[in-house]
């Protein structure tokens, strides 16, 4: 087993009449195979963009993860990501939620709804297996603004599941089980 990433990856996921929008995923990387720091990407129909103070730590997360989570970008789609070096804001409190920026983009997740320890054995990332645990804590509320006006779409929350398509993870931890799919 190879541990690749330990951080927190809260992500949003705009829909409007059952078709995604936009989504933004947030990364705190607190250690990783690429250093620590901190990403936003963004995705919407027209473009992926990926932000962050240091290009090889973002354009890693972009290509190894993000390109690969389809919760995080169902019905978007990947295409080859702009990369804009500016710095992260990370405002993580789990009580209440995230506020992020970066360049000109606003992400903020907000009104948690519960909290879980999950663990998954067997996460496909582009036909590498991964061991993914995290608290996963789904939220109420998620929006996306970019140079101040808020993108379309709204937040899909089912708060008896409990399930949204705004969410926290935090203590995530990324490992490669290292033995490739056939």
């Amino acid at each position: 087993m190879t541990l690749r990433l330990m951080g927190a990856n809260p992500c949003v996921t705009l829909y409007d009449d059952g078709r995604a929008t936009a989504y933004a995923s947030v990364w705190r990387v607190d250690w990783s195979l690429r250093g620590s720091g901190r990403a936003l990407v963004l995705g919407t129909p027209d473009r992926i963009r990926i932000i962050g103070p240091d290009a090889t730590l973002s354009t890693w997360l972009g290509a190894e993860f993000n390109r690969h989570l389809k919760s995080v970008s169902a019905g978007i789609g990947w295409s080859e990501p702009e990369l804009a070096v500016a710095p992260v804001e990370f405002d993580l409190d789990l009580s209440e939620g995230l506020r992020a920026s970066a360049a000109d983009v606003t992400v903020e997740i907000t009104a948690p709804i519960d909290r879980f320890l999950t663990r998954n054995d067997e996460y496909d990332l582009g036909g590498t297996p991964n061991i993914l645990s995290t608290v996963w804590i789904p939220c109420r509320h998620g929006a996306i603004s970019v140079g101040g006006t808020r993108l379309a779409g709204e937040v899909t929350v089912d708060a008896t599941a409990p399930m949204s398509s705004a969410f926290i993870a935090d203590a995530e931890v990324w490992c490669t089980t290292d033995h490739p799919r056939k």
